[in-house]
Parts: structure tokens; C-alpha cells; sequence
């Protein structure tokens, strides 16, 4: 199974829009110790429901916590410590897919050439390998947009790239390739 490095974001808003599930019977979903701790600590899980959520597929195993190791490298811009620690991870992971919604985190891993993916682009895969409806993938992309700190033109993209699919079209205008196997 194809293995995804997730930073907090993206863990908080798939457990939102309810494809965190969906996503791991996908892939080995895998964190860093410091995102594990920023999504689903003691005090968290006492008090948000999806901090309950993510702390019960970590503890069945659907979401695996697992160290960069020691080794650091010299990142090219500062990242919070969740992202930082994921990034690490990816690249310790040769060939697995980054999931992060953060723009520094995302310039970070184009430097050290990780493949990564935003949630909305994750939302979309969902729906075009048939995992999730078309209405589903709307919804989520338009919560998304409200409660994800995205640009109206990522969302936007994301719907149309969401019509394209439904409709049989590719995205000449865009990057074709198709980061879910």
C-alpha cells in the first residue's frame, strides 16, 4: 500500500469534511510524533469530536505515529514543528506522498522535490477513483473553502477540476499528472 505523510491540516480538515477514514483503507497514513500530539492530545480529545476521531484510527492502527529519526536537515524557510517533523518524514520515506495544506511546508517539499498534495486535490482523487460521490466531493470542497485557509481560487480550481472529472474532461490547462495511483 502507497504510504501518505500527513502535517495537522490536512488530518483536521479531511476529519472534517469525514474522508480521514476513506483516506486511510487507501493508504498508510502516517505522522510524526509532533503532529500526533497536535491533533490528538489528552486535552484535545476531551474536547474537539475530531481529535476523538483521529486519536481512535491512531489507536486502531489506520493512522501509524512514526519518528523522522534523528537526522536533520537545513530547511530553507522556518516551518512550525508538526510540519517540519512530516516533512522530515516524507523524505526519510522515499516515494511516499506528502499531504499539507501549509504554504511554507509546500515550498519546502517542491526544494527537496517531495510529492505532495493539498486536501482539496485529495478530495477530488476521492471522487474520480470512485470513493466518494460527486455530491460528497462538492460538499466537502465548499467546507473546505470556508473552513480551510484557501484561497477562492484553490477552491475554485478544485471545483472545476471536480466538474472535469464528472464530466469526463481532463485539465489541459493544468498538471495532469495524478498523484494517487
Amino acid at each position: 500500500m502507497a504510504q501518505m505523510v500527513a502535517d495537522s491540516s490536512a488530518l483536521i480538515l479531511l476529519a472534517k469534511c469525514s474522508l480521514l477514514e476513506i483516506l486511510c483503507d487507501l493508504f498508510d497514513v502516517i505522522v510524526p510524533k509532533a503532529v500526533n500530539i497536535e491533533v490528538a492530545s489528552e486535552d484535545l480529545v476531551k474536547n474537539y469530536p475530531d481529535a476523538a476521531f483521529i486519536s481512535d484510527l491512531t489507536s486502531k492502527g489506520a493512522i501509524k505515529v512514526q519518528s523522522h529519526g534523528s537526522d536533520r536537515l537545513t530547511l530553507p524557510i522556518s516551518l512550525h514543528k508538526g510540519e517540519e517533523d512530516a516533512l522530515l518524514l516524507a523524505i526519510k520515506l522515499e516515494g511516499s506522498l506528502f499531504a499539507t495544506d501549509d504554504g511554507k511546508a509546500i515550498k519546502a517539499a517542491r526544494f527537496f522535490k517531495v510529492p505532495f498534495i493539498v486536501t482539496p486535490k485529495i478530495v477530488v482523487e476521492l471522487f474520480r477513483l470512485q470513493k466518494i460521490s460527486f455530491k460528497k466531493a462538492r460538499e466537502s470542497l465548499e467546507k473546505l473553502g470556508k473552513i480551510g485557509r484557501y484561497s477562492p481560487e484553490i477552491v475554485a480550481d478544485a471545483l472545476v477540476s471536480l466538474m472535469e472529472e464528472k464530466n469526463g474532461k481532463t485539465n489541459n490547462h493544468k498538471d495532469t499528472r495524478r498523484p494517487f495511483k
